[in-house]
């Protein structure tokens, strides 16, 4: 009678299949934790990567570095502008009258005014108190021919105030911008405010002269 090899009966096949079943979900079970820890520990780094709080110290130390620096620099050019006695005052006036010739160009127009373009720089005192104010005063003047034949109809005297009212207007706000741009810069003091101030009172002058020639024409020929 055969004997049948006790590794190949069915109860040891069994037993076998089952070992290795069971040592199959082993490893797989520890491959799935090994998988699951490792996804959890990369997750958290990231998590970590993400959740890095931003160098706002840094940013705003650098905001005020920058805006520090940007504040030299323009201190600096605004020395280099207005540094010399001379050149600061020559600058200034610059300044003055182009805001208050902008401001009655832009009331009345430019056609008639004398411009940067129709002036030629000779004299070293151009920017004179004097010469700044004659010819801001030439140029606002210019207009009044244009101003008569635009308003024909209006009687000489009433003309002529309606148009100094104009231009006085137009002269005190490119004053006060001009003003508005020295302050701001921190340079209308001293020498450049007063000759600023001397400007004003010699326009305000010819002004007045203007006037009084036109309307005591007026009356002589009343």
């Amino acid at each position: 009678m055969a004997v049948t090899p006790l590794i190949n009966s069915p109860a040891v096949q069994i037993g076998r299949f089952e070992s290795e079943a069971a040592y199959g979900q082993q490893v797989k079970g520890q491959q799935v934790k090994g998988q699951q820890a490792d996804g959890q520990q990369v997750k958290g780094q990231q998590v970590k990567i993400h959740e890095k709080p931003e160098p706002h110290v840094k940013r705003e130390e650098l905001t005020a570095s920058r805006t520090e620096l940007k504040a030299r620099a323009n201190q600096g050019i605004v020395e280099a502008m207005f540094g010399g006695a001379k050149q600061g005052s020559d600058k200034a006036m610059n300044i003055l009258y182009s805001e208050i010739m902008d401001k009655i160009n832009a009331e009345l127009g430019s056609e008639h005014a004398v411009t940067a373009e129709k002036m030629a720089i000779s004299a070293d005192d151009h920017w004179s108190p004097e010469n700044t104010a004659g010819r801001i005063v030439e140029g606002a003047l210019g207009f009044f021919e244009t101003f008569k034949k635009q308003n024909a109809k209006m009687p000489e005297a009433e003309q002529v105030e309606k148009f100094l009212s104009i231009i006085t207007k137009s002269i005190d706000k490119g004053y006060g911008e001009a003003v508005k741009v020295l302050d701001g810069l921190k340079v209308f003091d001293g020498s450049i405010k007063d000759n600023a101030e001397a400007t004003r009172g010699i326009i305000e002058d010819k002004l007045a002269a203007f006037r009084e020639a036109k309307l005591g024409k007026a009356s002589e020929q009343g």
